[in-house]
């Protein structure tokens, strides 16, 4: 009787209390919010840790779907799974219910919202910082991530809503904004960033954003706009700051192995200004076994070939497993295309350093005691002439930069003698660069491109290729075409390829020349991607207007 008096008690209570408007008001007390979650400096920190989180899963990951369509199909690689897989047949599967479509979509505006949270709240008076220095270089921060999603979303899919404040109840009257409006945002924010956050060597710590990182932003976004003179400004402050460089002497963790330079740029730990790197100018962190470290990016698994399940004429293993020396578990899911293999090479086959046999590996040594090929390149020897490979998805060539050679951790390694290595070895394990100086030398030669001064734009082009051993170029030889060469020469594998060739709107037209898996199946009017079906579906009250030749 006892327990029933105080069930029906409490139940009396709380019907009571449940007509009481006081009782209504939600209060969060024990779990975060909004309205909880921005009472200190270390609030907004962590909040800004998450932007930095939301770029490199969303953009930079390839096991992310979303993330992979920006690298192919482009003029640089196809799908080596099939000719219809996912997105090589670009006719027929980029429409507006693709996934990358919505998910790209969805990942930029997540980026837009929790950058507008922090924008909105940052000013609270409430909220005491160190110095307005601090809390402007926090609002910088967020403000860049603002114009880094919006500068994707004008590329990608050209007019978008821009949404500047926090959306706090649901909203279904969208309207796009015009592509130049987009991109007028970012150089706003952009500006904004430029302004307030710190130089190089006043960040807190490694990964973190510098106001070069806004300037070499703004470079691109200033040449979309053809506003050369403000391109070119812009990029030459990151290029004259004595603080950067490019990297021209050994450096770093191997600098002592049989490389190079640009092969030391890709090894572990040798990416932030710790080792030495003074070109790097954004990096993406990646802590090993560290909680928090965040995610490895896992080049090696898809662009390193199936060469660990080649076959010799005799049907025995060319190779006992995935192997240290090679990178790594690849399951060959890209393929590099002749273009990236061979021509773009041609001019320098055998003197540009990142066509090396360090960087670029052409041919392999058999592994496996068993086979008769054992200890021979399987190429020059013949291993694999019967072997049927498919979409050159089983070999092609192995890029030495996403590939950790010989330096996987212990946890990996089956047999240290052999390298044989164990199933999970599929990532870079290192940090991985966003923005490179390199990258900024070839966004002033294309805005000099664009003014017409073609002996600038050959003078920066030159210093790039001078560090490779490349032979120099000439100021008739630059064009568009010969700058998207340099950067796929230099940028493989870093750069997103697709916004590259769509800020150009050249995606179409150089798939149809140098992408013979794709070229066939990409139409005139994709080089916009369409508004997400459900974007348009959900905004009810408006008008949101899908891309022409979509439906």
């Amino acid at each position: 009787m006892k327990i029933n008096y105080i069930i029906l008690l409490t139940a009396l209570t709380f019907i009571f209390s449940s007509c009481s408007n006081e009782w209504l008001e939600e209060k969060p007390l024990d779990f975060y919010s909004p309205e909880n979650s921005f009472s200190t400096p270390g609030d907004f920190n962590s909040a800004i840790a998450r932007l930095y989180e939301n770029v490199h899963n969303s953009l930079y990951q390839v096991n992310n779907g979303d993330s992979r369509s920006l690298f192919y199909p482009t003029d640089m690689a196809y799908d080596a799974i099939d000719i219809s897989h996912d997105l090589n047949a670009y006719s027929d599967k980029l429409n507006p219910v693709t996934p990358q479509v919505q998910g790209l979509w969805s990942s930029l505006y997540e980026i837009v919202f929790n950058a507008n949270v922090i924008i909105g709240r940052i000013e609270d008076e409430n909220v005491v910082f160190n110095s307005a220095q601090q809390r402007n270089a926090y609002k910088a921060e967020a403000m860049f991530f603002r114009a880094f999603a919006y500068r994707v979303l004008g590329i990608v899919y050209g007019g978008v809503p821009i949404i500047l404040e926090e959306t706090q109840e649901p909203k279904r009257d969208f309207t796009r904004a015009t592509r130049d409006e987009v991109l007028q945002q970012c150089i706003a924010d952009l500006t904004f960033a430029a302004e307030n956050l710190p130089g190089i060597t006043a960040v807190p710590e490694e990964g973190r954003i510098s106001n070069a990182v806004a300037d070499h932003l703004l470079s691109e976004v200033y040449i979309i706009l053809e506003n050369w003179d403000e391109a070119i400004a812009a990029a030459s402050r990151v290029i004259d700051n004595p603080n950067f460089a490019l990297m021209t002497e050994r450096f770093g963790s191997r600098m002592d192995e049989p490389g190079d330079v640009y092969w030391d740029l890709f090894r572990r730990d040798n990416q932030n200004r710790s080792s030495g790197n003074q070109e790097g100018i954004w990096v993406s962190q990646f802590e090993y076994l560290v909680e928090g470290g965040g995610s490895s990016p896992t080049w090696p698994r898809f662009l390193i070939p199936l060469y660990w399940q080649l076959t010799d004429p005799n049907e025995v293993s060319l190779f006992s497993g995935p192997m240290d020396q090679y990178g790594g578990r690849g399951i060959g899911w890209f393929a590099p295309t002749e273009y990236m293999r061979q021509t773009v090479w041609e001019s320098d086959f055998d003197n540009d350093i990142r066509n090396s046999s360090h960087n670029i590996i052409r041919d392999i040594k058999a592994t496996n005691p068993n086979s008769e090929y054992f200890g021979q390149y399987i190429i020059e020897s013949g291993a694999i002439a019967n072997f049927p490979n498919t979409y050159d998805r089983w070999w092609n060539l192995i890029f030495a930069k996403v590939a950790p050679i010989n330096n996987f951790p212990d946890e990996f390694v089956l047999d240290a003698e052999t390298g044989l290595l164990n199933n999970q070895s599929n990532g870079m394990m290192t940090d991985n660069y966003i923005f490179r100086l390199s990258e900024t030398y070839l966004l002033r030669a294309e805005a000099y491109l664009g003014k017409g001064d073609g002996v600038s734009a050959a003078a920066d082009i030159n210093t790039v290729r001078e560090r490779a051993s490349a032979n120099p170029i000439s100021p008739a030889e630059v064009t568009i075409d010969y700058i998207l060469d340099e950067r796929a020469r230099e940028l493989a594998w870093e750069e997103l390829r697709l916004l590259t060739l769509m800020r150009l709107n050249l995606l179409v037209d150089r798939v149809k020349t140098y992408n013979s898996m794709t070229g066939d199946n990409i139409l005139d009017h994709q080089n916009l991607w369409p508004i997400p079906f459900r974007e348009i579906e959900t905004n009810t009250e408006a008008e949101l207007t899908q891309n022409p030749g979509y439906f």
